[in-house]
């Protein structure tokens, strides 16, 4: 398995958090509180929510090599626009 780099996304209030979880949480993802590991589809992941800075912080920590991380950023990035 191999990581990828840590992705930081700004400005997500309080609000935008909860309904990221919320979304997450739809399609299957085991995401609880501000920080925490999940594995899903055979993928790793932390993240850690700064509430006070509004950044939340979410890495690929373990893939199969034959998933770019590219792919992985794409489809995290569209969750969160």
């Amino acid at each position: 398995m191999s990581a990828c780099p840590p992705m930081t996304f700004a400005e997500i209030s309080e609000e935008k958090y909860q309904a990221l979880l919320a979304t997450a949480q739809a399609q299957g993802l085991a995401l609880v509180g501000i920080q925490g590991d999940t594995t899903y589809q055979g993928l790793d992941f932390t993240w850690n929510y700064d509430a006070p800075t509004q950044c939340l912080t979410i890495h690929c920590t373990g893939k199969p090599i034959f998933v770019p991380c590219g792919m992985i950023e794409s489809r995290i990035r569209a969750l969160i626009a």
